[in-house]
């Protein structure tokens, strides 16, 4: 699970209080211990008449579904690029439901009901991706949190509504982990010795800096991904964006009507109402 989602050495784009949740699960894997949850969630269910595509979503085809219908992709949990194996599929599944849904003439829009307060920017960047390329209406419902990459992928859609005045929105920024397993080791008894080629004096450079105390080189790249998620939010809000990236590009949360108030999202309003919006 670590490996496949880069937890200790990844760029994110999540909201540091809602990662913290995670600690413990992180803190179990490294100590050797395996969490299990159940994950065969069904992939189609019904949901005010609508044909729903779940978090599972494997067996999910929009061809079964009835002409006209609107397929609700839920994005829920951490954001990642595979699918996890105690939380929900990851963006390279739920993109591969959303071409599907792109595909199909029996689908006429779709929504992303979100709740999440971000997750891995590669995986925002693919689903973000897909998003782009729709030939028919794509809206986003945040049920109480769309932070970093989850606002990130939102801010795609065509229309984005908050369920409350308390949803929260923001936390637009960047930042790189790393671990260092020094001390790790050497309760183990193992002694690390690393051993590179004459001509790799760059190879790992930029952590074993940062390791030592000097993480400029890592911040660089931070700020490299960082400028391309801002110039995304810019890109795909356009004028609906009231203020620029010097106040909503900071990293800051928001509630419900500021987000309005500065063009993040598009209004507050029910499911049911934000549905009928597409249905019309």
């Amino acid at each position: 699970m670590l490996y496949l989602h880069n937890i200790l050495n990844g760029i994110w784009m999540m909201d540091e209080a809602y990662a913290a949740n995670y600690i413990p699960m992180i803190a179990g894997y490294l100590k050797g211990e395996r969490m299990h949850s159940k994950t065969d969630l069904p992939a189609m269910n019904d949901r005010n008449s609508f044909q729903v595509a779940s978090n599972g979503g494997s067996r999910f085809s929009a061809d079964n579904a009835p002409k006209g219908s609107i397929a609700i992709l839920n994005i829920s949990g951490a954001i990642t690029k595979q699918d996890q194996e105690c939380g929900p599929a990851g963006m390279k599944t739920k993109s591969d439901l959303l071409k599907q849904c792109y595909a199909s003439d029996n689908i006429s829009a779709v929504i992303l009901t979100i709740d999440s307060g971000g997750g891995q920017g590669m995986a925002m960047r693919l689903l973000s991706e897909t998003i782009s390329q729709k030939n028919k209406p794509v809206g986003a419902f945040i049920e109480d949190n769309a932070c970093s990459a989850a606002y990130g992928i939102a801010s795609g859609c065509d229309y984005i509504c908050a369920n409350s005045d308390f949803a929260v929105v923001g936390s637009i920024g960047t930042y790189i982990t790393i671990a260092d397993y020094t001390e790790k080791m050497k309760q183990m008894g193992i002694n690390l010795i690393e051993i590179y080629a004459t001509a790799s004096t760059d190879k790992n450079k930029d952590f074993r800096d940062a390791i030592a105390g000097n993480p400029d080189a890592l911040r660089a790249q931070a700020d490299t991904y960082n400028e391309m998620f801002l110039s995304m939010i810019e890109k795909n809000r356009g004028d609906k964006l009231k203020s620029d990236r010097s106040v909503w590009g900071t990293g800051q949360i928001y509630f419900g009507k500021k987000a309005v108030e500065l063009g993040l999202i598009d209004g507050i309003d029910t499911f049911e109402n934000f549905i009928n919006y597409f249905n019309s």
